[in-house]
């Protein structure tokens, strides 16, 4: 195995002056530095980083535990964070959660047990106390996005989901339309709670309440969106748009309108919520709210690198924002059409 010492010799220059390289700290000459690259490439080595661990008491490891990194949402934050965390020299650990209490909890004991230098969490559920013990005794600075944060963490970054549910309400009823479905997403969950309150906003500007609407509650998934719109249809409800919870469901939503031959915008308009990569290729292409899911990873990530090069930093907050975003899938109801 090729050590730092043979790096030195073939470079001729001390091993702290190797090191130094290594490592990225402290001053050497243009001159010595190409030369232990040299070295470094012709040999092969590559660095302990146990070693440098121990030495620094940093393992350059980041955790995150988000909710199902199977997921393309997820896994386009997981790409935001890796944006951030990659560039500043750290590996990247990640675990899901799956919305379950110990879930979460297993996932984020087993960070600390690896010795992260820090964790970005994104929960669905009230972390359990004794996991909050162990991280303030680990003393590991933690970043939380979303709606339920950790009872210790010392940044947070949140999504405008009333904002971006507001909006779309708006260009709803801007539209004309009044008999309105919203298919929502588990209601505990802290994104559906804001998109909710956004809603309500939009109905209050027009003298309007939730009662005025007809809300399904669900799981952000395509099956519920196909199976809830088929009901719908089936009980003989009478709307003209349906406001998906995002657009997995509004996929779901499209396919059971085009099962009941019902036309989208002509018939039923058609809201998401993320401007998923899919969105924009549904037939119609769908109006949705884009949420910049990278962002929200990239962000967290950097707020932590921040925590961990500052230690006495914090608390950090940030909000990413939202836009509608206009395409096919919405347009006046059939009767504003034909009165025009």
């Amino acid at each position: 195995m090729v050590t730092i010492t043979d790096v030195s010799k073939r470079a001729g220059v001390s091993r702290s002056t190797v090191s130094r390289v290594v490592a990225g700290n402290g001053y050497v000459s243009e001159s010595k530095r190409k030369a232990i690259e040299a070295a470094i490439a012709e040999l092969g080595y590559r660095p302990n980083t146990l070693a440098q661990a121990l030495r620094s008491n940093r393992s350059n490891l980041i955790g995150a535990v988000f909710v199902d990194v199977g997921t393309p949402y997820f896994s386009n934050m997981i790409y935001g964070v890796q944006r951030a965390t990659r560039p500043a020299g750290k590996s990247l650990m990640v675990s899901s959660g799956y919305a379950d209490q110990d879930e979460e909890a297993r996932a984020i004991i087993e960070l600390v047990d690896r010795s992260c230098d820090g964790i970005v969490v994104y929960l669905e559920r009230q972390m359990r106390q004794d996991v909050v013990e162990i991280l303030r005794r680990a003393r590991i600075p933690v970043v939380s996005i979303g709606h339920n944060p950790c009872p210790i963490s010392r940044g947070r970054v949140v999504l405008d989901n009333f904002g971006g549910a507001y909006a779309a309400m708006k260009h709803l009823l801007d539209q004309g339309h009044r008999k309105i479905v919203h298919l929502s997403g588990q209601v505990d969950f802290g994104d559906t709670i804001a998109r909710v309150q956004g809603i309500s906003a939009a109905l209050a500007e027009r003298g309007m309440t939730m009662d005025d609407i007809h809300v399904v509650n669900g799981i952000f998934h395509q099956e519920f969106g196909y199976q809830a719109t088929r009901d719908l249809i089936a009980e003989g409800r009478d709307f003209t748009a349906i406001f998906a919870g995002d657009d997995d469901m509004a996929a779901g939503v499209l396919l059971a309108l085009r099962d009941a031959e019902l036309s989208v915008p002509e018939d039923v308009s058609v809201m998401g919520f993320d401007d998923a990569f899919h969105a924009k290729h549904m037939w119609p292409p769908l109006t949705t709210v884009r949420q910049p899911v990278d962002t929200l990873g990239e962000v967290a990530a950097t707020l932590l690198l921040k925590l961990l090069g500052e230690p006495g930093t914090g608390p950090l907050q940030s909000t990413v924002e939202t836009s509608l975003v206009v395409r096919a899938s919405v347009a006046p109801p059939r009767q504003a059409r034909e009165v025009a």
